[in-house]
């Protein structure tokens, strides 16, 4: 038996040796493959072309009704999406210009509002300065209006009492 298996190693370290071989044969030749010029460009792009020839007799191809039916579902959908669409934006469209005009027509009452107010009095507002004090109320008294020297005045009694 130990004849055998010296035998049977033999093989196999021969045949490990010839893979190496073939393997490094294998290696180089890429590489001088890889270094040489690309040659028989020609040659290659007509074995292409005759392999795409030979793909497109295998595809099988829908006849004329089957094209004419898929071709109206396509047109049918589109048309349906394009007007869904339309739709959707005619209505924001709308809804933002009657915001608009809505903001522009109670944008003049706001305003007017705004204006009309009385100014408020701060009565928490110590002053050192008096004489600061005389000036602004100076300059309010010949802004304003009766009713609001009425208020004003109405204001500065409660800030005295207080």
């Amino acid at each position: 038996m130990s004849k055998n298996k010296y035998v049977q190693r033999e093989q196999e370290a021969k045949e490990a040796k010839r893979k190496l071989k073939a393997a490094e044969k294998a290696k180089a030749g890429k590489a001088e493959k890889d270094a040489a010029p690309k040659k028989n460009t020609g040659k290659k792009v007509s074995r292409w072309l005759r392999d795409f020839r030979g793909e497109i007799k295998k595809i099988s191809w829908p006849d004329f009704k089957t094209v004419m039916k898929n071709t109206g579902i396509v047109l049918v959908t589109v048309l349906i999406i394009g007007i869904l669409v339309w739709i959707l934006d005619f209505g924001l469209t709308s809804g933002i210009t009657g915001l608009k005009n809505l903001a522009q027509n109670t944008k003049p009452a706001v305003t007017q509002a705004a204006t009309e107010a009385p100014p408020e009095v701060d009565a928490e507002d110590d002053h050192d300065d008096h004489d600061h004090d005389t000036d602004d109320e100076e300059a309010q008294e010949a802004t304003s209006t009766p009713a609001e020297d009425e208020t004003t005045a109405a204001a500065a009694e409660e800030t005295e009492e207080a």
